[in-house]
């Protein structure tokens, strides 16, 4: 993991600070040299701290911003580290979550990341109910920060819309109570000066809502009143009196009027105060509290400012109550930048978020020869990419081409590359309609957003913990690969201290990794690669070198899923309604065309065949000479013993005894004999559901490999018990999940524009290009067929080039 604090020179303008250029007297020398020390021990610390905890985020761009029941949910992740966002190196394992409105994983896959990218889709059932679903991602190194990807995804039901008794219940007025919270900038409401109040109005369905009101004090006194001026949001100034506590008598746009008290100001302190509206630079000044002044008069204190993972101190001198001075931004990365305030003795006093907006993103140009098209006719578009230099930027790009018309885009509700990384992924809590401060930046958007500053926490480090090296100790450990893991026990049920265990696959071609079990019993198989479900067998001998071992698989836990903040239903149908009469019209047309081919195969005819069971033979179930049902008898014996008297001839019962049959448990062979007196008992009886035997033709299905018979042994544990209870004897099969193989997004050619004509294409999505790479002069191009939806088509890019600067572009044409 590479260093984020970076060597760099800040270009600091201090006004009015006469002070630094006075010349210094020894006992202040002194004290400015201890102070001086004192800072670059909090940036040393903040090093040491990026470099040990270096911050992983995932940001996933989807095809669309909502789907329907039998949709596919296409998406390319971004994996980036540190705050100057390069691609990241440290994990190669990202984990997708498709999570219901009751918080329940509906589909689960894990991505292999090349440096930093991978794609995948959850796939729809026609008959999923409709609701706020979320996706969920993160790797196990995010873990110890808990910053996943988080995002709500709409997903509406094709079927006659049922509303719920539960939706139909109006709510009571306890149900719509607003909550509103207040915020003293710098973090603390100080007695005797003016302070900026922020404050920020949720409704009961977790939006901002707009109010009005007014501060009374603890006399009953009106001292102020105030107005949200953006998504409830908006700020007051108040100078609080000592002795004296003050609350507020607000309505909301129900009319409904409520009481709240502010925060209990302090005699004692120190305000921080930002003025960021100016384009060039922001305006700080410090505000001491009489006691606090005079109690540190002519201390030195230290301001930090972070940006980009670069840190720079700024020594003051406490010879005022008020200090004021001016950084200039154009040196500071675009994105959130902290400013903190620390007393002489490392103890951070107060601190204060401000965005900043460099325009240093890349600059995307996409071209094509019209702007005007017709249906299925031949798109062919050109994208040109640079850096803020104005020169070529290689990078990775992913891009979506929807029916606009069909699929209605509110550009303030979007969640971008540009506002996940930039903004919400440093920010506790939930930032509503996030693109309206990136799609049009004007001097109202940088105000509001800066209402957003005030009123939401920074989601990363803390300032104490990491001056006295509190922070808590890296619990999860970077993914290079896949993992199995497990523990082996006695068969009296203790776990083992030693031993060792083996896992096999023989599938394309064997394999065999071991490892020592650890003295609690614990083993671990660590950055496998493999895709899509394979089959393994898990065996373990203890320190003696016996097979009397039980092995139990385990799943990697999956981390905690919150609640959403939202409590109340929401009529999702009703919110995506033009999409979903696309989307039913596509389904009635696919359920048309598919029952033509139905006809058309209704007379065939199946040889009939017993194949109520399940299966891992090639040929499937019914395809062996002889099943013999082991799970539905009481076990008697070992597997060799239980099979005898129920097999029926001789080329059968000489099968169980032939060293060199093939044998495969579950899908996966077993190779040699083990030292059994039948091959077979390789596996308790009491795991096994059914055995296949392949002595007849039925064997040429394993070709060569057949030539001596064949013995398909099913397991229970491969029958879909739950990971916890796969246990076995001596030797486990196990079905492990391997990396998710993405689907290939469909894109019908024409070859004319009458092609086909007789079958509507409906398509919304019309082109989903996940990895779109730029070559060294910043070029790529693309070719898709529009669909037949008449109207603008919009195309978005978004991406990363080699050195972590982001781009997004916005293109749209016409379709007639």
């Amino acid at each position: 993991m590479q260093s984020l604090l970076k060597n760099a020179i800040f270009c600091l303008c201090l006004l009015p600070f006469c002070v630094v250029a006075k010349p210094l007297l020894q006992n202040d020398t002194q004290k400015h040299t201890d102070t001086v020390e004192q800072a670059a021990n909090i940036v040393q610390k903040l090093k040491t701290y990026n470099e040990t905890h270096t911050i992983e985020k995932a940001y996933l761009h989807f095809d669309k911003p909502y789907y329907a029941a039998g949709d596919t949910i296409y998406f390319k992740a971004y994996l980036t580290e540190g705050q100057e966002h390069e691609l990241s190196t440290i994990s190669g394992v990202l984990h997708v979550n498709l999570i219901n409105a009751a918080g329940n994983i509906k589909q689960e896959i894990a991505l292999q990341l090349n440096n930093g990218i991978a794609w995948g889709d959850f796939a729809l059932h026609d008959t999923l109910p409709k609701g706020n679903y979320r996706v969920r991602a993160y790797t196990q190194w995010m873990r110890n920060s808990n910053n996943f990807f988080e995002r709500e995804i709409r997903v509406g039901a094709l079927g006659v819309d049922k509303v719920p008794e539960s939706a139909k219940k109006q709510p009571s007025l306890a149900d719509n109570k607003t909550d509103l919270q207040f915020f003293a900038e710098g973090g603390t409401l100080i007695t005797a000066l003016s302070n900026k109040i922020a404050f920020k109005a949720v409704a009961a369905d977790g939006k901002g809502i707009d109010i009005k009101g007014v501060v009374f004090d603890s006399d009953n006194r009106q001292i102020t009143s105030f107005v949200s001026t953006h998504l409830g949001m908006g700020y007051f100034m108040l100078s609080p009196e000592p002795g004296k506590t003050y609350r507020a008598i607000f309505t909301d746009t129900t009319g409904i009027e409520q009481n709240v008290k502010l925060p209990k100001p302090v005699n004692e302190g120190i305000a921080l105060a930002v003025d960021n509206d100016d384009v060039a630079k922001a305006s700080i000044k410090i505000n001491a509290s009489d006691i606090f002044y005079h109690e540190n008069k002519d201390k030195t204190l230290t301001l930090i400012i972070y940006s980009g993972g670069t840190a720079v101190t700024v020594s003051c001198k406490l010879d005022s109550q008020s200090i004021a001075l001016d950084i200039l931004k154009r040196r500071l990365k675009t994105g959130i930048t902290r400013i903190a305030l620390f007393n002489d003795n490392n103890e951070p006093l107060c601190e204060r978020l401000i965005f900043v907006q460099n325009y240093d993103q890349l600059s995307l140009t996409v071209s094509s020869d019209k702007t005007g098209y017709r249906r299925r006719e031949l798109i062919n578009l050109n994208l040109d990419v640079k850096n803020r230099a104005d020169s070529p930027a290689a990078g990775h790009f992913s891009i979506s081409v929807i029916d606009e018309g069909k699929v209605p885009v509110n550009e303030n509700d979007e969640h971008t590359i540009l506002t996940n990384l930039l903004l919400t992924s440093d920010l506790k809590g939930t930032v509503e309609q996030p693109n309206y401060y990136f799609a049009n930046i004007n001097d109202e958007t940088q105000h509001n957003l800066d209402l957003v500053m005030l009123t939401n926490g920074y989601r990363g480090f803390e300032w104490r913990p990491l001056v006295t090296d509190a922070y808590p100790a890296i619990a999860f450990q970077p993914e290079k690969g896949l993992s199995i893991s497990g523990n082996a026990k006695t068969l009296g049920g203790k776990m083992l201290n030693s031993g060792t265990v083996s896992l096999i696959r023989s599938f394309p071609e064997t394999q065999l990794l071991t490892r020592a079990i650890s003295s609690d019993g614990s083993f671990k198989f660590s950055d496998l690669l493999f895709t899509d479900s394979c089959k393994f067998i898990l065996q373990a001998v203890n320190g003696k070198g016996a097979n009397t071992t039980m092995l139990t698989y385990k799943k990697d836990a999956t981390p905690l899923i919150p609640t959403l903040n939202s409590s109340m239903i929401q009529d999702v149908n009703l919110s995506m309604s033009d999409y979903l009469e696309n989307s039913r019209l596509k389904y009635d047309d696919y359920l048309r065309y598919n029952k033509v081919k139905l006809l058309k195969q209704v007379n065939i005819k199946a040889v009939k065949r017993n194949d109520n069971y399940r299966s891992s033979a090639l040929g499937g179930p019914g395809s062996a000479d002889q099943v013999i049902h082991i799970g539905e008898l009481p076990v008697s014996g070992s597997l060799s013993q239980m099979l005898a008297p129920r097999v029926h001839g001789d080329r059968a019962r000489s099968l169980l005894q032939n060293d060199h049959a093939l044998i495969l448990m579950d899908g996966v062979q077993i190779n040699g004999s083990l030292g059994f007196n039948s091959p077979v008992d390789i596996i308790s009886a009491s795991d096994v559901e059914t055995v296949e035997l392949f002595y007849g033709p039925s064997a040429a299905l394993y070709g060569m490999r057949g030539g001596q018979g064949v013995i398909v042994i099913n397991t229970k544990a491969g029958g879909g018990l739950q990971p916890k209870d796969i246990s076995s004897t001596g030797i486990l099969p196990i079905t492990v999940p391997g990396f998710y193989k993405a689907r290939v997004f469909y894109s019908p050619k024409y070859e004319s524009l009458e092609e086909n004509g007789s079958r509507p294409d409906l398509r919304s999505t019309i082109y989903w290009q996940p990895e779109l790479i730029t070559d060294k002069d910043g070029h790529a191009s693309l070719s898709y067929f529009n669909a037949d939806g008449p109207g603008p088509y919009r195309v978005v890019i978004e991406g990363i080039d080699e050195n972590g600067n982001l781009g997004r572009q916005v293109y749209r044409y016409n379709v007639h």
